[in-house]
């Protein structure tokens, strides 16, 4: 009965307008075992874990590919460098946008992940829900939730990937960008592992790059950094970003540090949104769900580099790889 209340109001706070029907989503009941982890936690951990469990859960790729010179990584798919590993991982997040909206961002952060030994699994979290985009519209019912929702789906991309032999499920990390950086605030949570990960998986590291932190709402506010942050997150952040503001967020990072928690930042200058997305050349103002004055698009083919220096430095001091 509870389920079902939490199923209504979620329907009716959701927004409609977007590019397909309430019918793209399938709704489901969450199980007596997940309902079980959802009661434990907090009353919004509650809210967001029944929303999160509310949506079918994603068909992952059931074998790793080795990429060549045509092979298409703007998609869902699991991309390993050759031999056998075990390698560490990383799991791509992508923005509120298609994951192939910009044809060159998936398939860069794929070879540079590959380059480096890391295995690269792009998660794909609206293709097979058929949701065109995010960005300014939202199926009936989503809205609310979608970060939840995004959440569990990083917790079963990261229990799927440990299955596999060429993997080694201790060094398995995320990077999320945009919509998926806020994901990614998420994911090094003590209470989120407790909700989607039963079999006590973590993620070994985060990166959050130009992710929204905090948002306001007319049902409050939503802080995507969070007290209970455990295990290493790293956020990177652009100055002239009006989205992932860094006079937002940073104050937010501070605190926590001082609490003495695994945070790290970096603010690149003069530097705005999704800057490592060569679509936004030249430099363009977006209006989305939330910033409906528009934020500041602008790509940066020097920080995008620095960018990448610092996620492989990163990721080599807390998985034990060296950047290359």
């Amino acid at each position: 009965m509870k389920t079902s209340l939490i199923l209504s109001a979620i329907a009716a706070v959701g927004i409609g307008g977007g590019m397909l029907s309430a019918a793209a989503i399938e709704w489901v009941k969450p199980t007596p075992e997940q309902e079980a982890r959802c009661v434990k936690q907090s009353v919004q951990d509650q809210i967001d874990c029944r929303g999160a469990y509310s949506v079918k859960e994603l068909t992952f790729p059931d074998r790793g590919e080795e990429p060549g010179f045509f092979t298409n990584t703007a998609r869902m798919g699991i991309f390993k460098p050759s031999g056998s590993g075990p390698f560490p991982a990383l799991i791509l997040l992508h923005t509120c946008a298609a994951v192939d909206f910009d044809p060159r961002h998936m398939p860069y952060w794929v070879s540079q992940a590959l380059k480096a030994g890391y295995v690269a699994f792009v998660l794909d979290s609206w293709g097979e829900r058929r949701i065109a985009e995010h960005c300014r519209s939202s199926p009936a019912g989503f809205l609310p939730i979608h970060i939840a929702v995004r959440t569990r789906d990083a917790y079963d991309a990261l229990e799927h990937l440990a299955r596999f032999d060429f993997i080694d499920k201790s060094r398995i990390a995320a990077i999320g960008f945009s919509n998926g950086g806020r994901v990614t605030y998420q994911l090094q949570r003590k209470p989120t592992r407790e909700m989607y990960s039963p079999g006590g998986l973590r993620f070994a590291a985060a990166i959050a790059v130009y992710g929204k932190c905090f948002l306001a709402t007319g049902r409050g506010p939503l802080d995507y950094l969070d007290r209970d942050v455990d295990q290493p997150l790293l956020a990177l952040l652009g100055e002239l970003d009006e989205d992932g503001d860094p006079k937002v967020c940073v104050p937010r990072l501070e605190k926590l540090k001082k609490k003495g928690l695994p945070v790290e930042w970096e603010v690149f200058p003069k530097t705005g949104h999704a800057w490592d997305q060569p679509r936004n050349s030249p430099a363009r103002r977006v209006t989305q769900l939330g910033d409906p004055g528009g934020v500041l698009f602008a790509y940066d083919s020097q920080v995008t580099e620095a960018t990448r220096e610092k996620v492989l430095e990163f990721l080599g001091r807390h998985l034990g790889t060296s950047k290359r």
